[in-house]
């Protein structure tokens, strides 16, 4: 009797199936080894700050920002509403929105990671150069980016008072002011104030469209134009590479506010798209915020983990990828962003 398996025989199905998935496990990125760089990186990354370089860029941004020079002289002050704790090996303060609460400080220190997944699956898009972080949050994003090397500078915009309070104690603990500078701001359209809903994460606070009210804590924040920011922060934009935009149903005042920025095609962005937040702000994201990526862009990755499609695809496609992504349904996902010279372009069609 034969011992040899028929090509379609499910023994030998499965046995290919499981060699093409190891094989393409050797061709991904593990986030986990980005987790075992960190403490090993961050020593040489705060030699950096204390370069001549990096002071000089910390007492510029300090002339330029009053909130970051107010913050800056303010760091030995008592934090209220926050919890120290470490973090992969850095000092990590996390804001408290409920700090009498037991079961939402627990929440709070529970939810805390980086997020090294996202990270490597925008890689191939963002790496090198200077980094944008709009609505910075504590730092979760921004922090591991310059420790990593995925970014040499980080400017980071979060209006929120004490997640900013919170970001800057992350930034100067652990001895990366100079690399990571962040301002209290909210970026909007067009500039003035707007009001900041408070939530009950320090991850939901949102800008209130102008004339509402909430029955939550709302505080008053400064809001400067994508475009305006960056030419008063003195931010290099030939330097930067990618833009991390996270504000809570705000996307749509951000890209309005930064057409030169957008005008730039080098830069990558990584965008959030959540069709409740944005319904919350006024905005359809088929009228309001696709058109403007389809725009400015020539293709995109969704970074959802579950579909099957292409990685890559042309920005033609975004409207139909994003469909899954209903409203009232809790769908939500990022995108990356970004532009390829046509000569490549074919390659992803």
């Amino acid at each position: 009797m034969s011992d040899v398996v028929p090509p379609d025989d499910p023994r030998t199905v499965i046995r290919d199936l499981r060699q093409r998935v190891k094989r393409l496990h050797r061709r991904v990125l593990e986030p986990d080894l980005l987790r075992g760089q960190m403490a090993l990186r961050w020593p040489m990354v705060r030699h950096l700050a204390a370069g001549d370089a990096a002071v000089a860029r910390k007492h510029r941004f300090a002339d330029l920002s009053p909130a970051y020079a107010a913050a800056a002289a303010a760091a030995g002050a008592p934090l209220p509403s926050s919890r120290v704790m470490t973090l992969d090996g850095l000092t990590w303060h996390v804001p408290l929105t409920e700090p009498d609460n037991e079961a939402m400080v627990a929440r709070a220190l529970g939810h805390q990671d980086f997020p090294y997944r996202v990270i490597t699956q925008t890689r191939d898009a963002g790496i090198g150069g200077v980094m944008l972080d709009i609505g910075a949050n504590i730092g979760r994003m921004s922090i591991p980016r310059v420790i990593l090397g995925d970014a040499t500078v980080a400017y980071c915009a979060e209006p929120d008072p004490l997640n900013y309070a919170c970001l800057m104690r992350n930034v100067r603990d652990n001895g990366l002011a100079g690399l990571v500078l962040p301002d209290h701001v909210a970026i909007g359209a067009s500039e003035g104030k707007v009001h900041l809903e408070r939530a009950r994460s320090a991850g939901g606070h949102r800008v209130l469209s102008a004339g509402r009210t909430s029955r939550r804590e709302t505080v008053e924040v400064p809001c400067l134009p994508l475009d305006t920011w960056v030419v008063r922060m003195g931010i290099p934009l030939d330097e930067v590479r990618f833009i991390k935009v996270d504000v809570q149903g705000s996307e749509v005042d951000v890209l309005r506010g930064g057409s030169h920025v957008l005008s730039q095609r080098h830069i990558a962005w990584q965008l959030e798209i959540d069709l409740d937040t944005l319904a919350a702000r006024g905005y359809v994201a088929k009228v309001d915020l696709y058109p403007i990526l389809q725009q400015h862009f020539t293709h995109f990755i969704d970074l959802n983990r579950h579909p099957i499609t292409a990685r890559v695809r042309p920005i033609a496609l975004l409207v139909e990828a994003l469909e899954y992504v209903s409203g009232g349904t809790g769908g939500r996902t990022d995108v990356v962003l970004f532009s390829l010279d046509p000569a490549v372009c074919e390659l992803f069609a």
